[in-house]
Parts: structure tokens; C-alpha cells; sequence
């Protein structure tokens, strides 16, 4: 995907639901989590300040990449 699609977006703020971020270190296990969830025929969506996406969507927060894995804000890169 290209980078400059990514939708910039504000900070989380604790007001407004908000999908959890996976902590530092647990991309394979969040992955695998997803990779189940598929199999099972679930994709779970996320939330941002309250706003919607759905899995697989990525954002922009602070120049940190997330991509919305399975009800997870997973972070994949810079952008």
C-alpha cells in the first residue's frame, strides 16, 4: 500500500473508544491471532477515536504506521 494513503490521525484519546495497540514484541503473536481469526472467517474491526476501519486498514499517527490486524492497532513501519 502506498504510504501517502495512509489517513493521518490524531493522537488516541482516552474519551473515545479506541482499539487496543499491540505491545512492543507481540507482532507474531498478534499475527497468528489474525491468521486464526481468518481461518475462522472473522475479521475483527478497529477503532480510532472513535472512527470505524476495518481489518487490515492502516493510519498514521505521529509518523508511526498501524495497521488494524484482527481488533489490534499493530505497528508496521514509519510512514
Amino acid at each position: 500500500m502506498d504510504e501517502n494513503r495512509d489517513e493521518h490521525v490524531q493522537p488516541q484519546d482516552e474519551a473515545h473508544r479506541n482499539s487496543p495497540k499491540a505491545a512492543a514484541g507481540d507482532e507474531a503473536g498478534t499475527a497468528n491471532a489474525a491468521a486464526g481469526a481468518e481461518a475462522a472467517g472473522g475479521h475483527e474491526a478497529c477503532y480510532w477515536n472513535d472512527k470505524k476501519y476495518s481489518d487490515g486498514a492502516t493510519v498514521c499517527d505521529a509518523h508511526t504506521r498501524y495497521k488494524c490486524w484482527n481488533g489490534k492497532w499493530v505497528e508496521i513501519g514509519l510512514c
